[in-house]
C-alpha cells in the first residue's frame, strides 16, 4: 500500500511537470503569445507546479523514510532525487522567475534567463523521474 501512494504522489507530480511542459506552455505561447499576460500565467503556473512538487515530494520522501520499504542505499537514492527536485524549485520560485517577471520580453536577458529556467526546470523534472522510476523499479520487484 504505502509503495502504491508513493507512485502515485510521484507520478502525480511529474506528470504535472511533464504536461506544463510539452502541452500546456506551447499551446498557450502560440494563443497568447510573448506577452506580459503569457509570463504571468506561465510563472503562476511554475509557482503552482512547485508547491505541488514540495507536497508530493514530501509525502513520498516521509513514505520512503518511514515505511522502510528499501534498503538504506535505495533511499537515500530516492530521497536525495527528491531533496534535489525540491531545492531546485525553490531557486526556480524564488530567484529565476521573480528575475524573469522584472526582465522585457524578447530581449537577450530574458531569452538567458529562459534558458537558465528551463535548464533548471529540466533538472526537477530528471530528479523526480529518477525517484519514481526507482520507486516503481522497487515496486515491482517486491510484487
Amino acid at each position: 500500500m504505502w509503495s502504491m501512494l508513493r507512485l502515485l504522489v510521484l507520478g502525480i507530480w511529474v506528470g504535472a511537470m511533464i504536461g506544463f511542459a510539452f502541452l500546456f506552455a506551447p499551446v498557450a505561447f502560440a494563443h497568447v503569445g510573448p506577452t506580459p499576460a503569457f509570463a504571468a500565467t506561465i510563472a503562476a503556473c511554475v509557482g503552482l507546479l512547485t508547491r505541488l512538487g514540495d507536497w508530493c515530494g514530501i509525502v513520498a520522501a516521509g513514505i520512503t523514510v518511514f515505511a522502510y520499504l528499501e534498503t538504506r542505499k535505495t533511499a537515500t537514492v530516492i530521497v536525495a532525487c527528491i531533496a534535489v527536485a525540491i531545492a531546485f524549485g525553490f531557486v526556480e520560485t524564488a530567484w529565476i522567475v521573480p528575475q524573469m517577471q522584472s526582465t522585457p520580453l524578447q530581449t537577450p536577458a530574458y531569452d538567458a534567463l529562459h534558458q537558465r529556467s528551463s535548464t533548471v526546470y529540466s533538472v526537477i523534472v530528471l530528479a523526480a523521474l529518477v525517484a519514481f522510476a526507482l520507486s516503481a523499479w522497487k515496486a515491482r520487484s517486491r510484487a
